[in-house]
């Protein structure tokens, strides 16, 4: 039986829209760029606030795309979470796009950065 504990970094994810203009959203993510130190990180991403607004994650991208270091991502049945796992076993600037949508459909993305760092 192992005892390695599997290392989970949570990003919470503020969606709002933007001062007169519909249908447009400002996003922020706290951490903004974070710092993966451990092999086999959880990541999980979650809208925490959208000013009342109907938002849902839709997916993700990253590049570089085939980067060996990211799984597939998950996103949560009521669409607030997404989360994908990081091997984190290169040091490497990983640019994600985070893919939303509103309840009128309309999709939007938002572009942090991961930072793998393995310690070790």
């Amino acid at each position: 039986m192992s005892t390695t504990q599997t290392a989970f970094q949570n990003i919470q994810v503020w969606v709002t829209p933007k001062a007169g203009q519909p249908g447009q959203y400002d996003v922020r993510t706290e951490p903004v760029s974070p710092k993966i130190t451990s092999t086999d990180t959880v990541i999980n991403y979650q809208i925490v606030d959208t000013g009342g607004y109907t938002i849902v994650f839709k997916g993700m991208t990253v590049k570089p795309e085939n980067n060996g270091q990211l799984s597939k991502e998950t996103v949560s049945v009521d669409g607030l979470l997404m989360t994908f796992s990081d091997l984190n076993s290169q040091p490497m600037t990983l640019n994600i796009t985070l893919k939303f949508a509103d309840k009128d459909g309309r999709e939007f993305s938002h572009d942090p950065q991961i930072q793998n760092d393995p310690q070790g």
